[in-house]
């Protein structure tokens, strides 16, 4: 059996997007993950020829060669927290568990199979938040990481989020008109590095987690740090750094580095520093994959 080929994202054969090397270098790896089986290149043709994502026979040799080579770039860049293994021809998995890799992969896929957009279980964005903000307490040692998108003040009433912000941060709250509403701040998780004097002066990274397939583009303007500024007296601007799922081409990663303006995070970068996860993580990680992977779309 075979997973079913999507091709979302991939653009036409004679015009294909920045994102179609990366996109079948997912499917590649969903494949070899679904049947726990290796799978070489000369099968991948068969599987391509005729799809219409591709010219012709040596249109589909290089997309796949160009997708080996992306699963080789990614496998160098994670070592032990990549769960495949390349060798000549043939690509197979390692049997290592790598659930972070595992869970940032099953979320990317809906870019290219549009049903995966609405039947997937919901609670994958929190889940996601709160991987990226495990995350971040081993790519920022010595920082305070703080959720914000999924924890209890995001539901405390308006204000709540920025006020708390302001003081992890040691800034002054001055104006609670800025943000009407809790969603307004755009804040799912927040990075500050405090000193042992305790006065302010200090970095601060106000974060969003962008899970959407068709606007995180778009969300890597967010949080508005301008606006944050009106709201809270900051001692020293904050950064921005917006985190995906997502594994980013380098066009669409130098994309986002111009729009963010600020520090961008994608699937190797946080599956890299990620590290072990607590047991709950884990375990509401593995649940979600259990019940995502049963909802890919196989091919008749």
């Amino acid at each position: 059996m075979h997973l079913e080929i999507g091709g979302a994202g991939y653009g036409p054969a004679h015009h294909p997007t920045s994102r179609r090397v990366e996109l079948f270098a997912d499917w590649i790896e969903m494949q070899v993950l679904l049947y726990a089986a290796p799978l070489a290149k000369a099968t991948l043709v068969d599987r391509l020829e005729g799809t219409g994502l591709v010219k012709d026979s040596d249109d589909a040799w290089l997309l796949i060669g160009d997708a080996f080579l992306s699963a080789r770039q990614r496998q160098r860049n994670l070592g032990q927290a990549y769960p495949f293994s390349i060798a000549g021809d043939t690509i197979e998995p390692t049997g290592l568990e790598c659930t972070a890799y595992r869970f940032c992969l099953l979320c990317s896929l809906p870019e290219q199979f549009t049903p995966l957009r609405q039947a997937y279980p919901t609670e994958f964005r929190d889940h996601f938040e709160e991987l990226v903000a495990h995350a971040l307490g081993s790519i920022l040692p010595g920082w305070s990481v703080y959720q914000t998108g999924w924890s209890s003040i995001a539901s405390s009433g308006k204000g709540k989020i920025v006020q708390t912000v302001a003081e992890w941060a040691r800034g002054k709250f001055i104006d609670d008109s800025v943000f009407p509403n809790a969603n307004d701040a755009q804040v799912d998780v927040a990075a500050v590095r405090t000193f042992q004097d305790g006065r302010n002066a200090i970095p601060v990274l106000l974060g969003q987690c962008a899970t959407g397939v068709t606007d995180w583009k778009q969300k890597m303007a967010r949080p508005n740090v301008d606006r944050w500024c009106q709201a809270v007296q900051f001692s020293a601007r904050p950064m921005r750094l917006v985190a995906v799922p997502f594994a980013l081409d380098d066009m669409s990663f130098r994309e986002a580095t111009v729009e963010a303006n600020g520090l961008v995070l994608d699937r190797t970068r946080i599956c890299g520093d990620v590290g072990a996860l607590p047991d709950g993580l884990a375990a509401k990680l593995a649940n979600w994959l259990a019940a995502a992977s049963a909802l890919m779309p196989k091919a008749a």
